[in-house]
Order: C-alpha cells, then structure tokens, then sequence
C-alpha cells in the first residue's frame, strides 16, 4: 500500500489522516490494482505452512492470482501487459515475467505481456556493487581514510565475487557502510548521517540512515489500521492490521537458493525501461549503466552510438533518454530511490510515454524529448544544504577501467563527452493498449529497511543473506568490461522497431489518447483494492500478492 500512498496511487495522507488526491496517480490510463505480496506482507495472511519460501513460488502464486482476478475481470484480458516497479522488484519482475513467458508457452497466447520498466532497480550486484564507491566518489561522499578504507573493501568485495555471486554479498556491504560512517556527524549529542534513499538529506538519524524516510510513512501506516479503513476495504480478517514488513515473510524465505538470473525466455517482449533517480546512492544511476553498459542484446552490447536526448517538461530539463534495440535508460532529474515519490509528474510523463498515451502532455504541461540537439547543462539543485555538494551531474557519464587492480580509482577519471558510447534518449512510446503490473518493490524495499538497522556492515541486506543460489559467472563491472557474456543477456527482447516511431519532439504526431490500460501495483507497497480476493486463502496461499 505504500506505493497507493506515498508513490503512484491516486492519493496521498495528510497528518490529520485525511487524503489528498495526488498529481502523480497513474490511474488516468490505466485501472491500478494494488496486491498484497507475497502471502503474509500487508493486509494478506496465511498460516505459518502458507508462506513462501523461494522466488519461484512467490511467482508460481502470482500467476494463480492473476489467473483468479482475470476470471473475474474476463474483459482485460486483452489488454497488453506490463510489469513494473523499483528496488528489489529489479530482481522480481524478471522472475515474474518469466514465469508468464514461460506459460504461454506451454498453453498458448494466455498473458499478453508486452514489456518490464524497472525503477532504481536492484538488478546485477556484480555491476552495482562497484557503483557504490564510484557513485560515492563522484558525489564527494567518500573522502581521506575513509576512502581508503572503501578501496580496500571493494577489492574484498571482488575477491568475494570471485567466489560466488549472489543478489546479497556481505562483504561487499561494508563499502556501503563506510559510506554511510563517513557521513556520519554529531548535532547537539545526536548522531546523524546521510539519507542513503537520497543522497541531498544529510541529517537522518543514525545508524537508521533513512529507514524512517519516506517521512508520511508514519502517517501512512496509522491511517491504514483505521478500523473503518479496514472495514471498508474488507481487510477485518487480517486481525494484526496493515503492517509494510513482514519478518516471518523474510525468515521463510531465508533458505531460498533461487538464482538471481531466472530470465530465460524473455524475447517475446516488446518494451523494456530502466529508470534511476538523480540522487538514489543503494540503488544508483552509475550501478544501472554498468550493467547496461556490459549487457549484450538483440546483438550488440551496451548503447553503442544511441544518443542521450534531453527530456523537457513545460521547458523544464527533467532528465535523459537512452534508447537502443528496444530498451530505454531514463534518468531522472532530481529524483531519489523513490521517483514517484519526489518527482511524480516526471514519472508520471514517463509511464505515459512508456505506455504511449499523453499525447505529450502531462497534467496540462507540454512535454518532449529532444534527439541529437546539444546537452543541456543539469539545473542546480535547489535544497541547500541538502544538496549533493559539488557532485558531477547524473546526467554525464564516465567510462570506467574494468581492470582489476584499477578498479576502485575508476571513479576519478575524466569524464567523455555526453555523447559518448552511452549516448541518449530516442524518446520512447509502447503500445498505445496496455496492461501494467506496478510492482513496486514491497518484497525487497521492506528487507533493505530492516537490514539497515545496525551499524554492523554485515547486517545491510542481512534478510537477503541466503535468498539466492550461487553462481560461476566471471566478473563483469564496469562499462570498458570486455566480456561479452552477461547474467542479464536475455533481459532485453528481440523487437527492434519498438521505439523507433516516438521521438517525442514537438512535431511528431501526437499518441492516441487510448483509455484501455489495466495496471496491477504490486508496490513494494503492499496494497488491496481488490476487496473481494480475502477469501482466497481458503482455496490457496497464493491468493493476494504483494
């Protein structure tokens, strides 16, 4: 429910717990339907036999749910699908669109995804966890010994990679840890450090470093256990109220040896996003563009000679689009781990683009994207002592040396033209008839809330410790990486042309206004507005997910 409330629902709390309606809400093109899960988070329940306990049954049981919702729901079945989210549904969604890939091909035609769009995903660890300390370096986070302490850490870390690769690699933790300690300062015998969610809050209590943030999530949560929200909603069954984490959730899952790698199947897709916030440090902008950097697809590694396009609302620079063989880099301006949070019309624009309705126009304002014209420089950040220091804007890239006794100076060097081999943003639009499955993360968000809560550097993904299996693959950082293998290799599908009609400059033709989308938010924000499926746990412990 978090995503309903605090991201891109149609409503927002206020502190006297009534509602807002929210300017970001995605539900002009699409009907949204927030699930509960897994089994267990949120509003859902199950006995303790009911939880699960790998990401192959959290998917298997989403397919149940979907199945059971398009039964009631016949008509949307029709429509495309997509699936969405941020955080740990970078590793999520693929399993979940595999597992929909998968059964179409063994039934036929039954699920009509079309593409994934993942924001400040966690998605290849042997990408981001290097962009820790290169992201960190780059934004003045990491200075003196504590730099020097990082080095060392990284190499531990490579080291460890070395050994075995899984979604959570302890030792690699402590270079974020150290980040964190040398942000670290003392106000009138209170310890403070930097928001690790939003790299321009540098006040956050510690050693919590920005768990409590979003600050309404407060609010939020008192809300959603109003006895008349509850009844209103038919969630009375659950009796311990809306709760956004769960710990028996995650300890059932502790034993899961699931592959962080479960895209298989994937070619039939026609879209696919990447979407990173200026300011994110534990999912950031530099993690992102290693692992693309390093992917290969439909042919060619990386973006080659694509070119970054300036994105403008209401004349207003708001980020970058990168498009090459139908996968898209967005970056958005000033945004944190949570886009749709702090920058809801920007993302709002996005998923309209992404979904191909707007007609480039979002809440009233024009919007485009600009091919080949020259870069404009990134605005300055207007929150004060909040901001990012001297940092170099999000939007220039740097080639890094891949090497391995050079690795951890990569962050220093200079950097390439803005139009280098990253490139820029074609401006992208999907099919204008659109299913979306928002899956925002619930699984993953909760656990990185919960493993923040020691200062300890091995307790940061401390409830992912052993949810993925290992694996042999050899190491692939950053972007100057030469090896053209890659865990993520089959993400991006084999539909060349999807981008291709929508350069979103002011004389393009204008999308159809189409108001045929269905999208499920399966936030990191455990949600229910599908009242009638509480009774489904008698037949299955599938039945609400997320």
């Amino acid at each position: 429910m978090d995503g309903l409330f605090l991201e891109n629902g149609p409503y927002r709390v206020n502190k006297d717990l009534s509602l807002t309606i929210s300017e970001g809400g995605w539900q002009d093109y699409a009907v949204t339907v927030f699930v509960d899960q897994p089994v267990g988070t949120g509003f859902s329940y199950s006995d303790a036999n009911g939880y699960m306990h790998s990401l192959e049954e959290i998917s298997s049981e989403f397919t149940v749910f979907l199945d059971k919702f398009f039964d009631l729901f016949p008509h949307l079945r029709k429509y495309d699908l997509y699936l969405a989210g941020e955080s740990f549904a970078g590793t999520y969604i693929p399993y979940f669109a595999s597992e929909l890939l998968k059964a179409n091909e063994k039934q036929g035609t039954k699920y009509n995804l079309q593409g994934i769009a993942i924001g400040n995903g966690w998605i290849s660890p042997v990408h981001q966890y290097d962009a820790y300390y290169d992201f960190s370096v780059k934004n003045n986070l990491l200075e003196g010994e504590w730099k020097e302490i990082a080095s060392r850490q990284l190499k531990e870390c490579h080291i460890a990679m070395k050994e075995k690769v899984r979604i959570n690699v302890r030792v690699c933790e402590n270079v974020l840890q150290t980040v964190l300690d040398n942000s670290t300062h003392t106000k009138d015998g209170q310890p403070y450090c930097i928001n690790q969610y939003d790299i321009r809050l540098k006040d956050e209590e510690s050693p919590d470093c920005g768990q409590s943030w979003p600050y309404e999530l407060k609010d939020m949560t008192e809300y959603l256990r109003l006895p008349a929200l509850k009844s209103a909603i038919h969630a009375n069954t659950q009796a311990l109220g809306w709760i956004e984490c769960s710990h028996s959730v995650s300890r059932a899952l502790h034993s899961d040896n699931s592959n962080f790698n479960p895209i298989e199947n994937t070619r039939e897709m026609d879209a696919n996003n990447m979407v990173s916030g200026e300011y994110d440090l534990i999912c950031n902008t530099l993690g992102t563009e290693y692992l693309i950097g390093n992917l290969t697809w439909n042919g060619d590694k990386g973006f080659q000679s694509a070119e970054q396009s300036n994105w403008f609302i209401d004349d207003k620079l708001v980020g970058y689009y990168t498009t090459a063989r139908n996968l898209t880099y967005v970056l958005i301006k000033n945004g944190s781990h949570m886009v749709p949070y702090d920058r809801p019309i920007e993302t709002l624009d996005m998923i309209n683009r992404f979904m191909g309705v707007g007609d480039n126009v979002v809440r009233g304002l024009p919007s485009r994207v600009d091919q080949n014209l020259t870069a404009v420089e990134p605005t300055k950040s207007s929150s004060g002592s909040k901001s990012a220091g001297t940092s170099t804007p999000a939007g220039e890239k740097i080639v890094h040396d891949d090497t391995e006794s050079d690795s951890v100076s990569a962050a220093q060097e200079e950097q390439q033209d803005s139009n280098s081999r990253w490139g820029g943003y074609k401006g992208w639009s999907a099919f204008a008839v659109a299913i979306m499955i928002l899956l925002l993360a619930a699984v993953g968000f909760c656990w990185y809330r919960s493993g923040k809560s020691s200062k300890s550097p091995s307790t940061w993904f401390e409830r992912l410790r052993q949810l993925f299996g290992k694996t042999t693959r050899p190491k692939k950082l950053r972007l100057d990486d030469q090896d053209d293998t890659n865990e993520l290799d089959e993400l991006v599908v084999q539909t060349p042309t999807l981008f291709a009609a929508e350069d979103s400059d002011d004389d393009a033709e204008p999308t159809k206004r189409k108001t045929t989308h269905f999208a499920i938010v399966d936030d990191d924000e455990e949600t229910d507005d599908i009242d009638d499926f509480a009774e489904w746990h008698e037949e299955t412990n599938s039945h609400k997910e997320h």
